[in-house]
């Protein structure tokens, strides 16, 4: 499966979704959240998110680097001329250019997750609108077919109002 099978209008809602509650609630814990094997297994199947995961990874990876060479510089500070220290300053903007598209990438991630969800559960009729879509969400999410991020983005929508339920469905049928 490719992101691209996933209707762009349903990622657009589900990443307003997921930007929206971050904004609210902050990240907290949502790389570890993401980073269960049956959610890893289930974006390995789908390359572009596989691809935002390494490289996530390796956005981490860099952003610990930047932590040690900080603490190497300060350590050096009394060998090295103090001016030289400016270069704390560039791998602070690094760490935090680095950090945000990190968020980035876990916000997409998890975005693709609701999405997949969404099809699978047939939340606002998605699955329905979409019996091929839905198949092969389901065929992604076999190892850990729950409810998860909507229970997650969405823990009151049995009780949500119709209308505000209806900005989740989709605007037209599929051609």
């Amino acid at each position: 499966m490719k992101v691209s099978s996933i209707p762009l209008e349903l990622l657009n809602i589900c990443k307003r979704t997921v930007e929206k509650h971050h904004g609210e609630h902050g990240f907290g814990k949502l790389s570890s959240d993401i980073e269960t094997s049956g959610n890893i297994d289930a974006l390995a199947l789908i390359p572009e998110a596989s691809a935002v995961l390494k490289t996530n990874n390796l956005y981490y990876k860099i952003r610990k680097w930047c932590f040690m060479a900080s603490i190497g510089f300060v350590i050096l500070s009394v060998q090295i001329p103090w001016w030289s220290l400016a270069i704390l300053v560039l791998i602070f903007i690094a760490d935090r250019i680095l950090a945000y598209r990190e968020k980035k990438g876990w916000k997409f991630l998890s975005a693709v997750l609701l999405s997949l969800e969404f099809l699978v559960n047939d939340f606002s009729g998605w699955g329905s609108a979409y019996p091929h879509e839905r198949a092969e969400a389901a065929g992604v999410l076999v190892a850990d077919p729950k409810s998860a991020w909507l229970d997650y983005y969405l823990p009151k929508r049995a009780q949500m109002d119709p209308s505000q339920l209806k900005t989740f469905e989709p605007s037209m049928p599929p051609k």
